[in-house]
């Protein structure tokens, strides 16, 4: 069996990477985003369209485009889990699919956060998602669009910083979950990457800065490894900066794993 490999372009384009032969091959171009389902790939694009490929064919000319699907506006994000798609796009729009049935979304919503996102992913157990923004936010939603579910939303600043008395707000451009316990790694332009306990609402851990911006970040399967791209986003337009690069660190437990809620003791 052939190893393959999917990425985005600067180029806008998607390719495929067959690995043994080190040859690539295009699925289609003005792409932004991919994510790789089973045998497929969906693609969201500047394009405000959402594409589903069958890139299993031997040659670039084989590939099959499954489907397109118009979107409210320019796509920034996607993240799968299970059946359930979420895309995010500009104009604060966010559509819910259920890949057994793309005609329509089954839920349109709008971000709960007044600026641009950023980074949109579904937690691991499929109950919600997890939305960043450029203005150092993150909203934490569910599905269940029930008055108790929804009672459970909230958002919380990160990534910012004091400065001679101002608050410096960055962007917050990624967003991964640990596959084990369920916590969560946020990166953003301020060079950080913060490790989060959603459901205790707290800050497990910061790692050092990296060179400049941290554009992406992806936990290894089994949650012993961190991706860590490091890439000026141009956040402060054109300007000297330090060179892209990847870093890939252990993770420890005591970096992501949540630690239990301590209750008072009762009066005696």
């Amino acid at each position: 069996m052939q190893a393959r490999a999917f990425c985005e372009e600067s180029s806008c384009t998607v390719g495929r990477y067959l690995i043994a032969a080190s040859m690539m091959i295009h699925l289609g171009s003005v792409l932004a985003l991919t994510i790789k389902l089973g045998g497929q790939v969906i693609t969201g694009s500047w394009d405000k369209t959402l594409k589903c490929w069958d890139p299993r064919g031997a040659s670039g000319q084989e590939r099959t485009l499954v489907g397109t699907y118009p979107q409210p506006e320019r796509v920034y994000s996607l993240s799968l889990v299970g059946n359930r798609l979420v895309v995010a796009t500009a104009g604060r729009h966010v559509n819910v699919y259920d890949l057994r049935n793309m005609s329509q979304p089954e839920q349109r919503r709008e971000s709960s956060l007044k600026y641009q996102t950023r980074c949109v992913r579904c937690y691991p157990n499929g109950t919600g998602y997890a939305l960043s923004s450029v203005e150092g936010r993150v909203a934490m939603e569910f599905f269940d669009l029930s008055e108790a579910s929804q009672a459970k939303k909230y958002a919380f600043k990160c990534h910012r910083k004091s400065e001679a008395g101002r608050d410096i707000v960055y962007p917050v451009n990624a967003i991964a979950f640990h596959p084990v316990y369920g916590t969560f790694a946020t990166g953003g332009c301020d060079g950080f990457v913060n490790v989060w306990d959603g459901n205790n609402k707290k800050r497990l851990y910061q790692y050092s800065k990296y060179p400049t911006s941290v554009a992406a970040l992806s936990f290894s399967r089994d949650g012993r490894l961190l991706a860590v791209a490091s890439s000026y986003t141009f956040e402060e337009g054109d300007k000297a900066h330090e060179p892209d690069a990847i870093f890939v660190r252990s993770v420890n437990e005591i970096e992501v794993k949540p630690k239990p809620k301590v209750y008072p003791n009762p009066p005696a």
